[in-house]
């Protein structure tokens, strides 16, 4: 296990006391169903929400007997993407999606795998790297959680970032001088390339390309569809950039989670596999495939990266690991790299391990090599 200094967790607040007693009331030994809130920052328009949370919460009530069944408030109804974390800790919802990249300096450990996305070839090895380590092997990763009231328990990778640009591009040299929306480690490689990284939440993509905010997307090629960017996007650069890892699916506020029975938490873990399959596969696998088919039928050049990326990804890859476990230990991460090579040691153990694998068989793995352990 990796060490964490040991800090008392923050108050969660009367919201989180109140969801514990609601949640574990029980009548003559027979616990009393309620809905649980799952607040997401996402559009309701988003896959996530539109099409793999409503299943996952129909497998889970059917596991349950009923007794876990979850109401969706997405669009960032309750709260938004930097708050996500610490709001469902203080019992704004029961649970919610989120990104590590937003708070790093609320999940510096945790976040450390999303900021190496670029060591990550493949979304279903890196989602299973991830899961690996943050629940089985850090425990700084577990307790970067803790502090904030919440208990992680599902994490996702998406496919691997393309770059969509609404310029002609040809070649390595075109990026340069570029405004390009990034996340995480991203914008070192965006600025390792030449161009220049843009923050902003997803939602502000349409309207930001739309004005000339930004000339290019580094991210899952599935935004395409998502954002329904065929119209502006001219060229997409087709190239390993990296797929990130840890997006998070599944955060419950730990007074609701502890509250639940031992049979309804066995029922969320064995349920949690196919969630995380479905993201994984379902919306950013099939969803990039998709996203390919459509913008080549759209007329959108498709520009395959060669040696010239190649040299300039190199350059990044063999810089940036300093910089992560610099950026790391600044809010208090006490052996960074001690996280860096667990999570490097897994990816490549998870390369081994799902090739070829189908979905049922990867979601066999994630049970087997992970949620049957916890």
């Amino acid at each position: 296990m990796l060490s964490i200094s040991q800090r008392k967790p923050p108050l969660r607040g009367m919201f989180g006391r109140v969801l514990a007693v609601a949640i574990g009331m029980t009548i003559a030994g027979q616990a009393v169903a309620k809905d649980l809130t799952y607040a997401s920052y996402l559009s309701p328009s988003h896959l996530m929400n539109k099409n793999v949370l409503p299943v996952f919460f129909d497998r889970l009530r059917e596991a349950s007997g009923g007794e876990v069944n979850f109401k969706l408030v997405a669009g960032a109804q309750l709260f938004d993407n930097k708050t996500s974390i610490s709001a469902t800790g203080e019992g704004l919802a029961e649970a919610t999606a989120g990104l590590s990249a937003y708070v790093p300096n609320q999940l510096p450990h945790f976040n450390m795998m999303f900021e190496m996305a670029g060591y990550v070839k493949n979304p279903k090895a890196g989602a299973g790297a991830a899961l690996q380590t943050a629940l089985l092997e850090c425990d700084g990763c577990t307790g970067d959680f803790k502090k904030q009231g919440v208990t992680i328990l599902g994490s996702y990778g998406t496919s691997s970032a393309a770059l969509f640009c609404t310029s002609d591009l040809s070649s390595a040299e075109d990026v340069k001088g570029l405004k390009i929306r990034v996340s995480g480690s991203s914008g070192r490689m965006v600025k390792v390339m030449g161009g220049t990284p843009v923050r902003m939440a997803p939602t502000d993509l349409v309207t930001s390309m739309e004005r000339g905010n930004i000339d290019c997307i580094l991210g899952p090629l599935s935004w395409m569809s998502s954002y329904n960017l065929y119209e502006m996007v001219k060229t997409i650069v087709l190239y390993p950039f990296g797929s990130f890892p840890n997006a998070i699916s599944l955060a419950f506020n730990t007074d609701a989670y502890e509250a639940l029975s031992d049979e309804n938490r066995q029922a969320i873990l064995k349920t949690l596999p196919s969630l995380t399959a479905d993201l994984v596969i379902g919306v950013y696998e099939n969803g990039h495939d998709a996203a390919l088919v459509k913008a080549k039928e759209s007329g959108i050049k498709i520009l395959e990266g060669g040696a010239d990326f190649d040299a300039l990804v190199a350059t990044y890859r063999a810089g940036d690991e300093a910089v992560i476990a610099a950026n790391a230990a600044k809010f208090g991460v006490e052996n960074p790299q001690a996280v860096i090579d667990t999570f490097k040691a897994n990816v490549a153990r998870w390369d081994e391990l799902v090739k070829g694998v189908d979905q049922a068989q990867f979601e066999k793995l994630l049970w087997d090599e992970i949620y049957s352990k916890l």
